[in-house]
């Protein structure tokens, strides 16, 4: 799997598949760093997640999740407050700590969504019945 590390730069990580996962469910996953306190208590400093690209045609259904979003000269991993990308209003992004506040990115700034759906480095617990 790789690691997003810069703008050009990416480097490859060592991953153990959780129990009743394939190579085939990571393909296109990227593992990002997480920097900063604005994301707390959802996110913290020095943690890692796994990122799923999301296809521009779909862009407009991501709702209530935490994404990696690259516009501009930016990557922020932020979480979605509000969808407006069919209108043109655009992506509202909020962090999650209080401090970092809420911003809107056009959707002609955005270059890419990937949407946040694992830890990497933390095994996920599975409650048997």
């Amino acid at each position: 799997m790789q690691r997003f590390k810069d703008a050009d730069i990416f480097d490859t990580v060592l991953f153990r598949l959780p129990p009743g996962r394939t190579e085939e469910d990571y393909k296109d996953a990227l593992v990002f760093d997480i920097e900063g306190d604005s994301m707390e208590p959802s996110l913290r400093d020095g943690q890692q997640v796994i990122a799923w690209p999301i296809p521009e045609g779909k862009w407009e259904y991501l709702h209530n999740t935490i994404c990696v979003v690259a516009y501009a000269e930016e990557v922020t991993v932020k979480a979605i407050l509000k969808n407006d990308l069919n209108n043109t209003d655009g992506l509202t992004l909020h962090a999650t700590g209080g401090l970092g506040g809420s911003f809107t990115v056009a959707r002609k700034d955005i270059n890419t969504i990937l949407e946040v759906r694992e830890f990497y480095g933390i095994v996920p617990v599975r409650l048997l019945s």
